[in-house]
């Protein structure tokens, strides 16, 4: 896939977004953080920024307001060209790791892995060198 340029994150909690970022940073990943409170702006992000942000590592989490995880999956089928769904890496986040949740997931086409809240810089380190190494 080549190397990771860019990390949206989608989450609605501000602090989750804040750690996360911070995990991204100490990795010194050289990579671009953006972030998308909820599915509707990160779709919107995409449209606007998808030649200047891929490869990306998206970090998808399931229960948000305005649009949710899962809607945003269709979304990004309909509305994400495939030469740019083919550049992104989505990681479902799942507050709860239940084999319910992680097999719909894993299901999608366009979902590349699942993660259990938190994440922590180990669970980015072996996320971005399984995906873009």
């Amino acid at each position: 896939m080549g190397r990771l340029k860019t990390v949206l994150l989608v989450d609605d909690d501000d602090t989750t977004n804040f750690l996360n970022k911070f995990f991204l940073n100490q990795l010194d990943a050289n990579c671009e953080v953006n972030i998308a409170l909820n599915g509707k702006e990160a779709i919107e992000f995409l449209l606007l920024n998808a030649e200047d942000i891929t490869p990306c590592l998206l970090v998808l989490d399931t229960n948000m307001p305005v649009m949710n995880g899962w809607e945003f999956l269709d979304t990004f089928e309909e509305k994400i060209d495939e030469k740019i769904r083919n550049k992104i890496v989505i990681v479902m986040l799942t507050a709860v790791d239940t084999e319910e949740v992680v097999a719909k997931a894993i299901k999608n086409p366009n979902v590349s892995d699942t993660a259990q809240k938190p994440l922590s810089d180990l669970i980015f380190r072996n996320l971005i060198n399984k995906h873009f190494s």
